[in-house]
């Protein structure tokens, strides 16, 4: 059976040099203490997610309101399939209200917050570049005045919006309105925890691992067969029978929406996959999948499945280092 995870508070300064965890603490201002989050989810499920936090106010400063982002996947929809709550002793209770674009931060440099947070966190340590950032603030603000409050942030979120299995790494930050990302002589005011690999089941589309090192990446991670997509092999995850190859090949095989199947298996500038460096052992190849499958007009791809190849391609290359093909499905959310 699955474990939840719970980081206590006791236990987050001993794993701040865990990097798993990616956690970021602060010192004299706002501090996650912990956070329930379920280890596992079925697509279409709510679960329940509790971030406990600290907020230590020193000075006259204020008032201030409480900003919490939330890093997930953008198929998720968070903005539309979330609803996020607080609580404290000192400061009551209520919602968090989405931030919009009209609301820009501080010392965010004219970017939103959720830019901000964007830039100043990434990804989170997802491999995959199909995050977001989802910025909320508390709908009371509160004044610094020297006392030390504890609160719950409550998030129920509708996970798999996309009907993707998933493995991704989800993260939270805090900050209060009047600082932001930013750090003096007096402490560092934000805290982010970054969880380990959270799993999403039950779902009809591809899998989708935000927290592994893959053999192929597509990218855009999800568009049509009408959009350039670019392919990359990263021959430096794993040895593969292609390890010692200096030329490689894309043979692909498109599945339409008129039952046809249609092989694009050759070696030649056509498929030849183009190394990033001459010692990067990354090679990419860009295309438009309705002309390099010669599509017609009335027929759509749905997906393809694909190896890489040597230059002789008696060679080849599959999903997890197999022989069983790639896949990628054509979708535009």
């Amino acid at each position: 059976m699955r474990s939840h995870l719970h980081i206590k508070g006791k236990n987050l300064w001993r794993a701040c040099a865990c990097l798993i965890l990616g956690i970021v603490l602060a010192c004299c201002g706002e501090e996650i203490t912990g956070v329930d989050q379920p280890s596992t989810a079925t697509v279409g499920s709510t679960i329940p997610i509790t971030v406990h936090i600290n907020i230590p106010t020193a000075g006259n400063g204020g008032p201030d309101y409480l900003i919490f982002g939330f890093l997930v996947p953008k198929g998720w929809k968070a903005a539309q399939n979330t609803k996020v709550t607080y609580n404290s002793p000192a400061l009551g209770g209520g919602n968090m209200t989405l931030l919009t674009d009209a609301t820009l931060p501080k010392n965010g440099g004219g970017l939103t917050w959720p830019a901000y947070m964007k830039k100043t966190f990434g990804n989170g340590g997802n491999l995959i570049d199909d995050m977001e950032w989802v910025a909320y603030q508390s709908e009371k603000a509160y004044t610094h005045n020297g006392n030390t409050f504890s609160g719950d942030i409550s998030i129920n979120i509708k996970v798999g919006a996309d009907n993707n299995n998933t493995l991704v790494k989800l993260g939270y930050v805090i900050t209060d309105s009047g600082n932001g990302f930013t750090s003096d002589g007096n402490g560092t005011y934000y805290s982010k925890v970054i969880t380990p690999c959270f799993e999403v089941t039950g779902g009809a589309g591809d899998i989708v691992d935000f927290c592994n090192p893959q053999l192929t990446i597509v990218d855009p991670p999800k568009s049509l067969d009408n959009d350039f997509v670019t392919l990359t092999f990263d021959g430096t995850v794993t040895a593969t029978p292609l390890s010692n190859e200096t030329e490689l090949y894309l043979c692909a095989t498109a599945y339409t929406s008129d039952g046809k199947t249609i092989t694009v298996c050759e070696q030649t500038d056509k498929t030849r996959m183009v190394q990033t460096s001459s010692t990067s052992k990354r090679f990419q190849i860009t295309f438009w999948p309705k002309a390099f499958f010669n599509t017609t007009d009335t027929q759509t791809i749905t997906r393809m499945e694909y190896f890489i190849t040597n230059k002789a391609g008696t060679t080849k290359v599959g999903y997890g280092n197999t022989l069983e093909p790639f896949v990628y499905t054509f979708k535009c959310g």
